[in-house]
């Protein structure tokens, strides 16, 4: 516990290669503290060059984390964006689907269940329109993310474009309209 205490002085610090060394320690002593893969995951993403590993390497901790800790529902939201990064779809499509579906505990959102269900519904939808070309799964992700927060930033623009490229314009004028195109 003591190379974990450091490592999150060392994070304070910005002293981040410190840090790096006292997660390892922390993990080579303890290797079932989920909370030292949930931090050097973090690390890997957001502070360390990404020729240490990067978003890879954040989804390596970050499934060693839930392989602990399988209901946490903001960590499970977190390896869903890197997958997506990394270019993995069908992981960040399954990842948010466990995060929609509820069943999870939400305990560590600061703004609760539904906003994150909400993003991870626009997120999956993403996925769906720019990658998988399934307009139709992507407007029923739109609309359950505007359900649950009807202010969600981008949710109408997509889904009219969705409406647009399915050559319903009625409706994608109707989305627009509430929020415009921006080039």
């Amino acid at each position: 516990m003591e190379y974990y205490r450091r490592a999150d002085k060392h994070g304070t610090d910005h002293e981040y290669e410190a840090q790096l060394a006292d997660l390892n320690k922390a993990i080579e002593l303890d290797p079932d503290l989920a909370d030292a893969f949930k931090d050097r995951a973090s690390l890997y993403a957001h502070n360390l060059p990404k020729s240490r590993g990067g978003h890879a390497q954040a989804v390596t901790d970050y499934t060693r984390y839930l392989e602990l800790k399988p209901r946490d529902a903001s960590i499970r939201h977190n390896r869903a964006l890197y997958y997506e990064q990394l270019g993995q779809s069908d992981n960040a499509i399954t990842d948010y689907t466990l995060v929609i579906e509820g069943n999870l505990d939400f305990e560590q959102q600061l703004e609760g269940k539904n906003k994150l269900i909400a993003l991870d519904c626009l997120y999956r939808g993403r996925i769906y329109q720019w990658r998988k070309h399934d307009y139709t799964k992507a407007i029923s992700d739109y609309t359950a993310a505007l359900a649950l927060d009807p202010q969600m930033e981008g949710a109408h623009r997509l889904r009219g474009q969705c409406y647009e490229l399915l050559g319903d314009a009625e409706k994608a004028q109707f989305d627009f309209a509430i929020e415009p195109k921006r080039n």
